[in-house]
């Protein structure tokens, strides 16, 4: 009679949960628990434990949480359906591979009754109650009350930490719906930054984007499985092989993703040399981690014990990356390094979400909590920041990039106008050479030869002679008009205008043909040191095919400065180019490379009745006053 009194008063010194609508109150403040060391202790042993008041209370707690762990642990909560209607009740287990065996005792008292065996590890379709939980039905009657007993123990984990509610089946329903589309709306803009991320790769054709794309899909894989949605997500046999991966491969792999963004976007080989040996053999070590881990999970049970010690390794590697990480923003922010301390921003908030992960699964402690949970509000300010940066990063490059394409074309345009103004002091010198020296020998060659000796001559003779005076006039004046053409016309004085009108009169004048120029337009808008010796050249150098192959008789000359272009066109009445491509070649390339310098476009058009020569020259205002400045 004593030993049934201390039995009822040790089951009522537990608090009951009083159940008669929705609970609100922690399940802690009710349940009680005990630890089964070695995993063999059998419900009535454990009965007999719960009323021997070996189990220890737990209050004010969400979580149920012994860190990493090989030990069984078994909790107990006494409920009374405080109402007058039969009442179904939910308890449910918020984590995955973990499995649990319930049993119950009407009223508190023997015998107990299994209710069976759930896990998360379970397709929906073969769970008690089909919800994302690991959730068990009770049923109790008016006033009735249970003694639930509840065995825990890991599948595929290592440690035991989830949260435990029990509530009517109304109430988790209404609590479900609210949290699905909460976490349907984190999932939706993961989804979304995925989508825009590998567009982004494929527009720009940058691996940070693909990088980054493969870094937002491993986080729509961890929160997926955190929060127990993949179970709606997957198929029945896709979800059997899913389940098999360990948490631990969700969470050590966008650790590794992440390290490789970091190393990119803050240029890490280059600016931070010794942290990217060191992150170099981490990166090494694990992705051997992440390997080993997804080929034990399908190759070998889940309780082989190394397979136990692959996951717990890689709790410590994704530990040791978070550090790294850490350590590498750290140093750059003490070096002052500009897209390292923008890169921090970033990732302040996600360090401490998975050092407070990694600290509350370790049983060290929790720093804070923010609903629905760290680690994806953490992820979600994460990629909203990184795209922003991303996005104002590319938009600085690109600015960058223009700012050294137009520096480069300025050097370029300055080397061109050294190169030419080379050629044109070159030119010079050969012109000179050629008049005083060359010219004046054959000047005085000419005058010898006029000094002949007043004796009969042979009429042979004396057209031989005459001949040869001729040849030495024609060689003369050869040379003076190379000479003329080599000499760099000045336009500073007379401009381009004026120095194409006095060559298109002196070849009017000693020449067959007679050309025709007209100009039109400001030539002040052109370059007088690059763009204006150039034009020059080209024009001098059509004119010069012209008079040598083209047979015509007439030919005209247009040169028009327009508001964006400069235009030009040369026009003759000869038997045109076709039988005379190979004579005028070395020409025509000049003049097309001498077009190309300037980035403008030729155009030929000929045939048996003529040639007709357009081209066209962008104006580059910004440039032509930059080489006047030069020029002054």
């Amino acid at each position: 009679m004593i030993l049934f009194i201390s039995g009822g008063v040790s089951a009522h010194t537990i608090d009951t949960l009083f159940v008669k609508g929705p609970v609100d109150d922690y399940l802690s403040n009710y349940y009680t628990w005990f630890k089964d060391a070695k995993g063999t202790l059998t419900p009535s042993a454990a009965f007999d434990s719960l009323r021997a008041h070996k189990f220890k209370s737990e209050h004010g707690h969400k979580v149920f949480n012994r860190g990493f762990t090989n030990n069984s642990y078994w909790l107990a909560v006494y409920v009374k359906n405080d109402t007058t209607i039969r009442l179904p009740l939910l308890w449910s287990f918020y984590n995955n591979y973990l499995s649990f065996d319930l049993y119950e005792a009407t009223e508190g008292k023997l015998p107990l009754t299994f209710h069976g065996t759930q896990s998360s590890l379970l397709p929906l379709s073969e769970r008690e109650y089909p919800v994302r939980s690991t959730s068990f039905k009770v049923v109790l009657l008016p006033q009735q009350t249970k003694l639930l007993l509840v065995k825990v123990h890991t599948v595929n984990a290592d440690n035991i930490y989830f949260p435990t509610d029990i509530t009517t089946v109304q109430d988790y329903l209404q609590y479900e719906t609210h949290y699905s589309f909460l976490l349907g709306r984190f999932l939706g803009y993961f989804t979304f930054a995925l989508v825009f991320n590998i567009l982004l790769w494929f527009a720009l054709k940058n691996k940070l984007h693909l990088w980054h794309a493969a870094y937002v899909l491993s986080l729509i894989g961890f929160n997926i499985n955190e929060f127990m949605f993949d179970t709606f997500i997957f198929p029945d046999w896709f979800y059997k092989l899913w389940a098999h991966l360990p948490k631990t491969l969700f969470l050590l792999l966008p650790v590794y993703l992440g390290i490789n963004i970091l190393q990119i976007f803050i240029n890490q080989k280059q600016d931070f040399k010794t942290l990217y040996r060191l992150f170099r053999v981490y990166k090494i070590v694990t992705l051997i981690a992440l390997a080993v881990i997804t080929i034990n999970a399908f190759a070998l049970p889940f309780n082989n014990i190394f397979v136990k010690y692959s996951r717990v390794v890689a709790y410590f590697l994704a530990f040791t990356g978070i550090i790294l990480i850490g350590v590498n923003v750290v140093a750059g922010i003490v070096k002052k390094h500009y897209y390292t301390i923008i890169y921090s921003i970033s990732t302040i908030f996600l360090l401490f979400a998975f050092l407070d992960f990694l600290l509350n699964t370790l049983e060290v402690g929790q720093l804070f909590f923010i609903p629905p949970g760290n680690i994806i509000v953490a992820f979600t300010f994460e990629i909203l920041a990184l795209t922003v940066i991303f996005v104002f990063r590319y938009k600085k490059e690109k600015n960058d990039s223009i700012l050294a394409l137009n520096e480069t074309f300025s050097i370029r345009t300055s080397w061109a106008r050294e190169i030419i103004k080379i050629q044109e002091l070159e030119r010079e010198r050969i012109a000179r050479d050629l008049h005083d020296d060359v010219g004046a020998t054959l000047s005085t060659l000419k005058l010898h030869l006029s000094n002949h000796p007043e004796k009969a001559k042979s009429k042979q003779e004396i057209a031989d002679y005459q001949r040869s005076i001729d040849l030495i006039s024609k060689i003369t004046n050869d040379v003076r008009a190379i000479s003329h053409d080599l000499l760099p016309p000045d336009f500073s004085q007379d401009g381009l205008f004026n120095a194409l009108q006095n060559r298109v009169d002196e070849i009017n004048y000693h020449g067959k043909i007679k050309f025709q120029l007209v100009t039109e337009g400001d030539e002040e808008k052109i370059d007088k040191v690059t763009t204006a010796i150039l034009i020059y050249r080209i024009i001098n150098e059509l004119i010069t095919n012209i008079i040598k192959h083209s047979d015509a008789s007439e030919a005209s000359v247009q040169l028009a400065v327009l508001i964006n272009e400069i235009q030009i066109i040369i026009e003759d009445n000869g038997i045109g180019m076709t039988n005379v491509v190979n004579k005028a070649g070395i020409g025509l390339k000049n003049i097309a490379s001498r077009v190309e310098f300037l980035n403008g476009e030729i155009h030929i058009d000929t045939n048996k009745k003529g040639s007709t020569f357009i081209i066209s020259i962008p104006i580059d205002l910004k440039q032509a006053t930059i080489a006047d400045d030069y020029a002054s």
